[in-house]
């Protein structure tokens, strides 16, 4: 990029700004100091990507297939939790760690079972 003060091209982005259907870039000369802004607007609108579609691009459950637990797994697992057993043991029970015991009896996994 070149700048429009003295044709410089010893040039610098500053800072990048992403808009809906554009980009704005603050630009800074590093020979005569001056700034300015370009706007990049795009020929298409960008592809909207919800997060519900990235969400079920993923397999949930025992379909997955890094999956250490059943859903019979884990419905023990959280009868236990409920029982008063520590997660130190469920987790030993079930060869994973306490962590992923907390998460699935607090149903920040496996919340769809």
């Amino acid at each position: 990029m070149r700048c429009r003060s003295c044709n410089s091209s010893n040039t610098k982005v500053t800072v990048t700004e992403h808009k809906v259907n554009e980009t704005w870039r603050y630009c800074r000369c590093l020979d005569c100091k001056a700034r300015y802004k370009t706007i990049e607007k795009y020929a298409k609108p960008k592809p909207k990507i919800s997060l519900r579609s990235k969400k079920t691009q993923f397999k949930q459950g025992e379909i997955n297939p890094s999956s250490v637990l059943t859903e019979a797994n884990v419905i023990e697992l959280r009868k236990l939790a409920m029982e008063g057993k520590t997660y130190v043991e469920i987790a030993k029970e079930f060869g994973i760690h306490r962590d992923t015991v907390y998460r699935i009896a607090t149903r920040k996994l496996w919340s769809h079972v």
